[in-house]
């Protein structure tokens, strides 16, 4: 007698019937996952560039300066060297153009170091500081755009905070999915710290 191996039409429609019914409740707290885990992804872009910036100014003696473009969620580096790789005896030298604040002819530029996709420079209304004091904006830095700038010394020109965290849980102010790094003025040491909320 011979058997017959396989699925019923009916076993085959329960099977996927209870596999659609684990994705609909698995796949929220996934892609929730993948967002935050992304987020840590954000947060150590933006402080590659801000290493790379500082180790660099140190090497090679002279400023240089992140910017943070908050419309396109990126990051970008320049060497601000005055042209001829910051040497004097170069054609491509200016003095005038070392250490201005802008690009300018001869002086390289790095990036953009672009947020994953769903990134973004953002914080949860009621952040605070070490100290306690208010944040108002998710890059605390003053320019426009927003910059720190990394001297030969190593230290920054500035203290600040920079906030990313996914866009949608920015949109519905979600605790907890916001990264905070810190850059110290002295030392223009960043470190990663757990944001407070008020």
């Amino acid at each position: 007698m011979k058997k017959n191996y396989g699925f019923t039409l009916v076993e085959m429609m329960v099977a996927i019937s209870i596999f659609g019914i684990v994705m609909t409740v698995a796949t929220p707290p996934l892609i929730k996952f993948l967002r935050r885990h992304q987020s840590k992804d954000a947060a150590g872009i933006v402080m590659g560039a801000l290493r790379k910036a500082r180790s660099s100014a140190i090497h090679e003696k002279n400023d240089y300066i992140v910017f943070f473009d908050l419309d396109r969620s990126n990051v970008i580096i320049l060497d601000d060297d005055g042209g001829g790789n910051g040497d004097p005896a170069s054609g491509g030298f200016d003095p005038t153009a070392r250490g201005n604040g802008r690009a300018d002819a001869g002086e390289k530029v790095y990036g953009p170091y672009q947020l994953p996709s769903g990134q973004v420079f953002g914080m949860i209304a009621g952040s605070t500081d070490e100290e306690g004091a208010y944040v108002t904006k998710p890059v605390t830095f003053s320019g426009s755009p927003p910059r720190v700038i990394f001297h030969p010394n190593g230290s920054s020109n500035e203290e600040g905070l920079i906030f990313v965290m996914p866009e949608l849980e920015f949109r519905q102010q979600e605790k907890g999915t916001d990264r905070m790094m810190v850059v110290r003025r002295s030392t223009g040491s960043v470190s990663v710290q757990r944001p407070n909320y008020d």
